[in-house]
């Protein structure tokens, strides 16, 4: 069965570039593409009249997107949803039929009211399903390649799994990243001897070789490029995707509160969104 993927869309140049990426992962994957556009109510009157008007403004912002979406030469399947009301809730409705939910990043839209970008760390966390979220400009032309982080954490083991099928199904090289710190301790860095350091880098040695256990089995034509970086994990991952064009990081689950927090690290890298960014779920 063809996985599905629904785009969020609002018109906006930043919602075209995760159409044009999504529809491109389409054509590639054979997936289903759902296009969705939500008009939020909270800035609407709630009477009948502007509902109705909202509701009719969504149906002709989704046509457009269709057809643009139609215009790019995307021979697969395309079928549209134009809802009013919270886009947060919304999205994370459609997420529980989507394989995959996408996303553009901006703050704003030429249809007040029915921006996606500002709200997609906060979709990312409550989202049934993985949600990229795509940048609207790339400083440069990024080599092929999937970075993901290694902590040992639940939510980087989905994040690994969904990153290494990612890279297997393209043909591109896995980069697994380890980060690690001293403690910053005032006054007792004198303690850090080079055994001491030896020490943990042999650590972080063996957690990323417990973190890729498996993946040359399962995926026997995949490149791995394990890095251990001293350096916060925000600024390795980062660091690690100048020498890639897709990040995978992991979620902290749906559990009560932590389905409302990313985590630092994801939240992190989306606030930098320095190349397409894979949130799966934990």
């Amino acid at each position: 069965m063809a996985e599905k993927y629904i785009i969020g869309v609002d018109g906006s140049e930043q919602s075209r570039a995760a159409l044009d990426w999504g529809l491109a992962r389409a054509a590639h994957t054979g997936a289903h593409v759902e296009l969705l556009h939500v008009a939020d109510d909270s800035f609407l009157s709630e009477s009948v009249a502007f509902l109705s008007e909202a509701q009719k403004a969504s149906e002709q912002m989704l046509a457009a997107e269709c057809e643009y979406a139609k215009s790019t030469g995307f021979t697969g399947e395309v079928t549209g949803t134009a809802v009013v009301g919270h886009p947060i809730v919304e999205v994370e409705e459609a997420s529980k039929r989507a394989d995959l939910v996408i996303l553009g990043a901006h703050t704003g839209s030429k249809l007040a009211g029915s921006f996606f970008g500002t709200r997609a760390v906060k979709i990312a966390a409550v989202s049934h399903c993985p949600v990229a979220v795509i940048p609207l400009h790339q400083n440069d032309e990024p080599k092929p390649g999937v970075v993901v982080g290694i902590d040992g954490s639940d939510g980087a083991k989905k994040a690994i799994a969904f990153a290494a099928e990612e890279a297997s199904l393209r043909g591109v090289p896995l980069i697994a990243v380890y980060a690690w710190m001293p403690p910053l301790t005032p006054g007792l860095e004198y303690l850090w001897s080079e055994d001491l350091v030896a020490s943990q880098r042999a650590s972080a040695e063996e957690a990323i070789a417990i973190g890729t256990a498996g993946l040359a089995g399962r995926y026997p034509d995949l490149v791995i490029d394990r890095r251990i970086v001293q350096a916060p994990p925000v600024t390795a991952l980062l660091q690690a995707a100048e020498d890639a064009d897709t990040i995978v990081v992991g979620s902290r689950g749906r559990g009560s509160l932590s389905r409302l927090l990313l985590g630092s690290v994801s939240h992190g890298v989306l606030q930098a969104l320095t190349r397409p960014t894979i949130v799966t779920r934990a």
